[in-house]
């Protein structure tokens, strides 16, 4: 790679033209290529280190005045940024290839909103992935951005003059070519579509109304909380389940129980609670947890409520009557489901019986 300083630089530099080579010996060399040499001068004048095989090289304009041009080196799994002059590696970024990069190219980027023109740096490597990075062409810090993944692993890039072709070649021997779509905003179209046609209704939500178009203000038609919900948006988990249960509705209430588990809140909303405010959640299991559909659920709360207040037992009458309750609401379903399992029991015997006796007049 060649670099030749312009015109009004010449005086400034140390050297008028410089050539760079990477290799497989992990250096990149430069050379200078100065028609006339003194004896004894040797045309390389520095020996640059990059720790891995250097596969592309890139120069990149400065617009620092202490640095000629930027000489980035890629190989292995990160690029280099070096001064030529002083031989120092400025930048070291680690890529995300998976695999050696084995191409690099620089890519001019217009920035049609603000006007200007930015720089993006793009590898390719045996990974089959393009890698993209900002470029600082003052400090020359490499950043990444983003990545865009091939169907077959990359040996190199190259651009079309107009910058919106992208050529890569691959290890097949194939070349893939992607092109950049065309612009949306050109096409726009510019005329109003007619009243009652399909383009006219297909407008969107950001369409402007025309000169006598109704508008309906739909500004306060926004859908509001319940109040159990809205408690639930700022996580006071207790006052929730307090809203829920003024409600009286069993449904609203095993709602928002659910909801508490699953955010694992349900502790604390049943923690640190005085006489009045335990009341109604004892009140509510001990009356739903025979029910079928609330049976689950409400097992759960209630080994949680006897876990928790299991050492405030004989501190309040009124608590002490709805933890018998609750134990009275269980016995009493127990029995019933034992009586229930002992005559399904005898019901399978009698028939099971009925069966057999079938069976043996059948047979004679």
């Amino acid at each position: 790679t060649l670099w030749q300083a312009s015109t009004k630089t010449q005086t400034k530099w140390p050297h008028k033209a410089l050539a760079f080579t990477g290799s497989s010996d992990h250096t990149v060399r430069v050379w200078s290529v100065t028609e006339h040499l003194e004896p004894g001068e040797d045309r390389c004048l520095a020996v640059l280190s990059h720790d891995a095989p250097v596969e592309a090289l890139l120069l990149m304009p400065s617009t620092n005045q202490d640095v000629p041009v930027w000489v980035v080196s890629a190989g292995g799994t990160y690029i280099k940024v070096w001064n030529p002059l002083t031989g120092v590696c400025v930048c070291k970024t680690l890529s995300r290839h998976r695999k050696t990069i084995t191409a690099i190219v620089a890519l001019p980027r217009t920035n049609e909103a603000l006007n200007t023109v930015q720089v993006r740096i793009m590898t390719g490597g045996l990974d089959a992935l393009l890698r993209i990075h900002s470029w600082n062409s003052s400090t020359g810090a490499i950043d990444h951005l983003h990545g865009i993944s091939a169907p077959v692993p990359i040996t190199s890039l190259a651009f079309s003059e107009a910058q919106n072709r992208l050529a890569l070649g691959t290890v097949d021997g194939s070349v893939l070519v992607r092109q950049k779509a065309p612009s949306v905003t050109n096409k726009k179209r510019t005329r109003e579509p007619r009243a009652g046609t399909f383009a006219f209704f297909s407008r969107g939500m950001n369409a402007t109304p025309s000169a006598g178009d109704f508008v309906v203000d739909t500004a306060d038609k926004r859908r509001k909380l319940q109040s159990f919900d809205a408690k639930l948006k700022k996580f006071c988990y207790g006052e929730a389940l307090d809203d829920a249960l003024q409600t009286r509705n069993p449904v609203v209430v095993a709602a928002v129980l659910e909801e508490l588990g699953r955010r694992q809140g349900l502790t604390a909303a049943l923690s640190n609670r005085d006489d009045e405010s335990l009341d109604p959640i004892l009140a509510f299991t001990s009356k739903y947890i025979n029910k079928q559909r609330y049976t689950p659920l409400l097992i759960g709360v209630a080994n949680k409520l006897i876990d928790l207040y299991e050492g405030n037992v004989g501190e309040s009458n009124d608590i002490d009557d709805r933890f018998l309750k609750l134990k009275r609401q269980i016995s009493d379903e127990v029995r019933v489901q034992k009586g229930l399992l002992l005559l399904s029991g005898e019901l399978d015997g009698l028939v099971t019986s009925v069966a057999m006796s079938e069976d043996r007049f059948s047979d004679e």
